[in-house]
């Protein structure tokens, strides 16, 4: 809730657990930067953000939260419709139900053989990649496939460490994140977890959800090209067919403008360490191999994020965290051979409604997902992977003929 008095400072307040806190002054330091504001506005609810996505954390968070102003919230505070909040603390009950059922059977326990197997694998596909690309014709074109392999299973483990369910231990996952996404795949580990934090505080949120934010190259919805004239590039009036090309732009962007700066900004030292690393290797191994390499993981992410939101309507209203996760988010065929193509991303509605549970274990879990949607009569969205695709790039096309017709 955001309120203006006379000085020329405004008021900002959050919801959590009926009160609402004056933040104030700690959005201006709030580690996570400026998503903590994203709730600070009527009809907002942050406990459920809060307890997800800091559940690794929470007893620093509630010591945090206990040193700032708090104040009863009356309904007509909030700002919600009546049947409206209703509706939202009985999605509350339930999902808080669930939750404490989930972490009294350890669902959210990490598996340090599991991390060791999904690092492991890292180094094997690239070590293997490595050795066959110093030999001669047909072995070196494997070895490269095997590095690529190898960077795609990095950026995969890097989005699993970056949410702390990796060892459990944030320090030593912020840590690993800076290390094997600056080493392997290029990128910084540390912007990675910024910035994907913003994605999953408010998934498909227009204005608030970074993984919108993809013009001029890319428009998942219409709604996101906010003057007529922004959707006249030839590249977005024509982003099914070039799908492939914007990937290698945007992998491009991120590589060499967009992470460097947040490193620098930053004094992100770990990861400009594993950045340096990572481009000693790959002037060894020469230029077309980094770019050539830096398209395929490019292409392959940025796809697979692709088909858990963007065809999925987006939103500019105050939504529950449930909402959130089966209205905006969709499912990818439940398969072990999908499990592991995606790196789990294909459990994209559990990852959601529980951020830090080990991604291996998510399977466990869709059953009672689902009935809880059920329950509340919510769709639970799951495609196959080529219906997944289809549906990716027919939004894609659809987006264009919009903006081409305005």
């Amino acid at each position: 809730m955001t309120t203006t008095h006379d000085s020329a400072e405004t008021k900002k307040e959050i919801l959590i657990d009926g009160y609402f806190y004056d933040i104030t002054s700690f959005a201006k330091i709030h580690p996570g930067g400026r998503v903590i504001e994203y709730y600070a506005k009527n009809g907002e609810d942050s406990t459920l953000a809060i307890q997800q996505l800091h559940r690794r954390s929470i007893e620093k968070v509630r010591k945090t939260i206990s040193t700032l102003k708090r104040r009863p919230a009356t309904n007509s505070e909030i700002g919600l419709d009546p049947i409206v909040l209703e509706k939202n603390r009985s999605f509350t009950e339930d999902f808080t139900k669930l939750y404490l059922e989930l972490e009294s059977e350890g669902c959210f326990t990490t598996s340090y053989t599991q991390a060791l197997i999904r690092l492991v694998e890292v180094f094997v596909f690239t070590g293997i990649g490595l050795k066959f690309f110093s030999q001669h014709s047909v072995l070196k074109a494997v070895g490269f496939i095997f590095i690529l392999i190898g960077r795609v299973r990095a950026a995969f483990l890097v989005h699993e460490i970056a949410h702390f369910s990796y060892t459990g231990h944030p320090k030593i996952d912020r840590i690993m994140a800076s290390l094997v996404d600056g080493f392997f795949v290029g990128l910084s580990g540390s912007r990675w977890r910024n910035q994907h934090n913003r994605h999953h505080a408010m998934p498909q949120r227009l204005n608030h959800d970074i993984d919108l934010e993809t013009m001029p190259l890319l428009a998942y919805n219409a709604k996101v090209i906010r003057e007529a004239k922004d959707g006249k590039g030839f590249l977005l009036q024509n982003q099914a067919y070039l799908f492939v090309f914007d990937t290698l732009l945007v992998g491009m962007i991120w590589t060499l403008y967009q992470d460097p700066k947040y490193v620098l900004k930053h004094k992100s030292y770990v990861d400009l360490v594993a950045l340096i690393g990572h481009y000693v290797l790959y002037y060894h191994l020469g230029f077309w191999t980094w770019l050539f390499c830096l398209w395929g993981v490019a292409f392959y992410f940025v796809l697979t994020f692709s088909l858990n939101h963007t065809f999925l309507p987006v939103t500019t209203e105050p939504t529950h965290w449930i909402e959130y996760a089966l209205h905006h988010t969709a499912d990818v065929q439940h398969e072990p051979l999908y499990d592991w193509a995606t790196g789990y991303l294909n459990y994209q509605i559990e990852h959601h409604l529980f951020p830090t549970i080990p991604n291996f274990r998510l399977s466990s879990i869709k059953h009672r997902v689902r009935a809880l949607a059920e329950k509340h009569n919510i769709s639970y969205h799951i495609h196959t992977y080529p219906e997944a695709v289809r549906k990716t790039f027919n939004n894609l096309s659809d987006v264009s003929e919009q903006v081409k017709q305005t």
